[in-house]
């Protein structure tokens, strides 16, 4: 459930590369439980502004906190136990384990649950228990014994994000998920990410614009590494300055459909 009470904060947060600025003096606010869209054209800067968030990389300028807490200088694996997960665009499971076992590691992980190698991850009760507990969650829970690699698209796209919750993340970033998906697909990955703890707050790049509405409570609008505009979706499919800049114009209304 969405709160007045601010999770994510940037201020005038950039990032340089030599003559090349990729994100300029970026400044937002998520609330705790917000469902938030970062959208733009190729080359704005959404993927970089994740890597600033995520720690992959540090910002030439500007700060970040996170629940209240500095993370501007933050390194990404001491972001990660706070708090904060990512799906990137390419796949991070072990192809060849189960679904219930890719999760399982990375339960064993968040747990530090020390056993002999060469048991089965999911032999340690509590942690089976919890990695079928997040394939529920998820959708997968038929498909437990199912490798990675059997799996379709979407829900391999699915079991990543079982991965990610299995850290007991408050803050969600999903790098384009629906990426090759096809509407079906996109259908039920919405759906599943509608069912996930209202408290978990999710960003999300996205250039679906029919998930863009589907799933964000909010919209921020990047063009050239700037915020072009922020609102609510209804605000930003008005917004004449949007549909120019980001939709060209003449394919607004087609690509800002409800």
């Amino acid at each position: 459930m969405t709160t007045d009470r601010a999770l994510l904060e940037l201020h005038a947060v950039s990032r340089r590369y030599a003559s090349l600025v990729a994100v300029d003096d970026v400044s937002l606010t998520v609330a705790v439980g917000e469902r938030r869209a970062v959208i733009g054209p190729n080359g704005a800067g959404k993927t970089t502004l994740f890597d600033l968030i995520s720690g992959r990389q540090r910002v030439s300028g500007g700060s970040i906190l996170f629940a209240g807490r500095d993370i501007t200088r933050t390194p990404e694996h001491v972001r990660a136990r706070l708090g904060i997960a990512t799906t990137f665009q390419r796949s991070a499971l072990f192809e060849g384990l189960s679904a219930l076992d890719n999760v399982a590691v990375a339960v064993q992980h968040r747990r530090r649950v020390a056993g002999n190698a060469l048991r089965r991850a999911d032999a340690f009760t509590d942690v089976a228990d919890r990695s079928r507990q997040l394939l529920r969650q998820v959708l997968l829970g038929d498909h437990q014994r199912t490798r990675a690699a059997a799996l379709s698209h979407g829900q391999r796209r699915q079991l990543e994000i079982a991965v990610a919750l299995a850290i007991e993340p408050t803050l969600l970033l999903l790098d384009e998920p629906v990426a090759g998906m096809s509407p079906a697909e996109s259908h039920a990955f919405v759906d599943m990410l509608d069912h996930l703890d209202a408290d978990l707050t999710v960003l999300v790049i996205e250039h679906d614009m029919d998930v863009v509405f589907a799933l964000a409570s909010r919209i921020t609008v990047l063009q050239a590494g700037r915020v072009l505009a922020d609102g609510s979706p209804a605000e930003v499919r008005a917004d004449p300055a949007v549909q120019e800049a980001y939709l060209g114009g003449g394919e607004a209304e087609e690509l800002f459909r409800v």
